[in-house]
């Protein structure tokens, strides 16, 4: 889990490599946050939505996912509010248990995070935390992570990386799954 403490990322535009290939450019605005202390708010910079930061505790524990929606959107630079953060889960047994200890961790109330047998049956598993909501989307990575995943680049947030989409793979499941 991320410690509390003061975290900062003042990446303006970053290309991310990988053994030589391109993955990722993204315009990621200045940031300072402090991570709460229980029962506090997250405090950030006017304009930054704090609820991201819930997705970098998600990466910080080594959930395998990608951060789709309107968080995704205002990381890659898109002009969205942020309401939630959306992040479609990688399937398979061992990050499912990350996932419920990751979750369990982050809830304000751990008790209401879904059994990890739960988690592999489920389309959505919503939890509340002190950043604000988490939906990890189970059922879209069982279906989708083959074609999400080789789009998605990594974003420095918080002193991890955070896999995120691309803004036009997170725009094409918005417009596919979001009634407007």
């Amino acid at each position: 889990m991320i410690p509390q403490g003061e975290y900062s990322s003042e990446v303006q535009q970053r290309t991310v490599t990988t053994s030589g290939t391109v993955n990722a450019t993204a315009r990621v605005r200045a940031v300072s946050a402090e991570v709460p202390a229980d029962g506090e708010s997250a405090l950030a910079d006017p304009g930054f939505p704090a609820v991201v930061l819930a997705a970098a505790v998600l990466a910080a524990e080594q959930v395998s996912g990608v951060l789709v929606g309107s968080a995704a959107l205002w990381l890659r630079g898109e002009p969205v509010s942020v309401g939630d953060v959306d992040v479609v889960i990688e399937p398979g047994e061992p990050n499912l248990r990350r996932l419920h200890e990751a979750l369990a961790g982050l809830a304000v109330r751990a008790k209401a995070v879904p059994a990890v047998h739960r988690l592999r049956e489920i389309s959505i598993a919503t939890v509340f935390s002190s950043y604000g909501r988490v939906d990890c989307m189970l059922e879209r990575g069982r279906r989708d992570w083959e074609w999400l995943r080789p789009g998605a680049g990594y974003v420095p947030l918080a002193d991890v990386r955070l896999l995120v989409a691309s803004a036009a793979d997170a725009w094409a499941l918005r417009a596919r799954f979001r009634k407007w």
